[in-house]
């Protein structure tokens, strides 16, 4: 079951990168407004809040590159 799994998601890679490009976007998107949304209950301005959650998150373009 696993090798299968591994295989769909190879093919899916393949010839959907697209929209998987387009899900783990939002999907990384989602989980930095979330670490926002947590620094800014935790009384941070809306710019320290969201330079803190990019550190949590190591950077988008960092995030994305350790996905790939």
């Amino acid at each position: 079951m696993q090798n299968l799994r591994a295989i769909w998601q190879r093919l899916r890679g393949i010839f959907g990168g697209e929209q998987a490009d387009r899900e783990f976007a939002a999907e990384l998107e989602s989980h930095l407004q979330m670490h926002i949304d947590d620094n800014l209950r935790a009384g941070m301005t809306q710019q320290e809040a969201r330079r803190q959650a990019l550190i949590q998150l190591g950077g988008l373009e960092q995030t994305r590159q350790a996905y790939r």
